[in-house]
């Protein structure tokens, strides 16, 4: 179902009101997340250079029992007197190589946390809940027994959170990195954004929807909407185990969705939000389904005053940004994000 986010006589001061019932209806699909906090610290435990730039692998508690693994990328010149704005990188869906898959100029067509680094950008790539060295322990594993482990850590998961969801749980591990980077002297305060390409793409738009310390976000092949995604509907797949919530109640109300990509756009706004979709993508075919949720989701931008910050970019070229798709993405963070005090 296409709501519309904004009515014809909603106002501005309607608005707080009317995102609390959107937030809600959202949060009702990750399910309920532990009552427990974490707190913010890391450990380095490698340091590295590639490509000219300074790493540094950091492993920060996201649960009492267990860790996530990311890489910061220190681009030249940034250090604790000299801060500079912050984006995390969100892989796409790859079991083995998680985050070294934004990582590696041969892949280039991804590498958003070195392409970034090199404009003067501090980045920060994880591995999301379950993938890359969160899933093979560091271990070199042939591909299927790393599919197999893949599949195993999601149905445990399912099994000990019954009350939570996979989107959810992986929303959490995403805000406690947040958590991190306000403990980082050489990051700027208040400056972070994120950017990612297909489960990437998903993932900022969910973390940018539903964390306000997110300043500017790109999502990349992130915006397919549910009612046509043949993906997510079929119940027993893969992505509808990820929020089991909202298959339930897609299939036990007729087909009505509890949110819509209209609604995680509304959520951004008046946030900068710049998303970046082909017309010609392979899992997401009903592209038409796109422009309705923009059409809906921007009237927010306009209803708050701020219409210039919200922008669509689509292309022929597929799950994939090229090269002058990037420097459009890059440019949206250097308006956006170098600005912010």
């Amino acid at each position: 179902m296409f709501r519309d986010v904004v009515l014809q006589d909603t106002t501005p001061e309607d608005w707080p009101d009317v995102r609390r019932r959107i937030h809600d209806r959202v949060m009702s699909s990750m399910g309920t997340a532990p009552d427990l906090t974490v707190e913010p610290t890391y450990e380095v435990v490698a340091e590295f250079e590639r490509y000219g730039l300074q790493h540094r692998k950091i492993r920060y508690p996201v649960m009492p029992d267990d860790h996530g693994l990311a890489v910061v990328v220190l681009p030249e010149g940034v250090d604790d007197s000299r801060p500079a704005p912050a984006v995390v990188v969100c892989h796409g869906t790859n079991d083995k190589r998680g985050k070294d898959s934004v990582m590696e100029l041969d892949h280039v067509e991804r590498a958003y946390a070195i392409e970034l680094a090199q404009r003067g950008f501090v980045t920060v790539a994880p591995d999301c809940y379950e993938f890359g060295e969160r899933l093979t322990r560091g271990e070199d594993l042939p591909d299927d027994e790393v599919r197999r482990r893949y599949v195993a850590s999601m149905e445990r998961f399912i099994e000990e959170h019954p009350e939570w969801s996979l989107d959810g749980r992986r929303v959490w591990d995403h805000q406690r990195l947040l958590d991190v980077l306000g403990t980082l002297p050489f990051v700027r305060s208040g400056a972070y954004g994120v950017m990612g390409n297909s489960l990437g793409g998903r993932s900022a738009i969910f973390l940018a929807a539903l964390d306000e310390r997110i300043a500017a976000a790109v999502p990349s092949c992130g915006i397919s909407p549910n009612i046509t995604n043949v993906y997510r509907t079929v119940a027993g797949s893969a992505a509808s185990k990820s929020s089991p919530r909202w298959i339930d109640h897609f299939l036990g109300h007729g087909g009505d969705m509890l949110y819509e990509y209209q609604d995680m756009i509304g959520l951004c706004a008046p946030r900068p939000l710049l998303l970046l979709e082909p017309y010609n993508d392979a899992y997401n075919p009903y592209v038409e389904a796109n422009f309705r949720c923009y059409v809906a989701g921007q009237r927010a931008y306009g209803l708050l005053g701020r219409p210039e910050c919200f922008c669509t970019l689509t292309h022929g070229d597929g799950h994939d940004t090229v090269a002058s798709v990037r420097e459009f993405a890059y440019r949206w963070f250097e308006r956006w994000l170098s600005a912010t005090a």
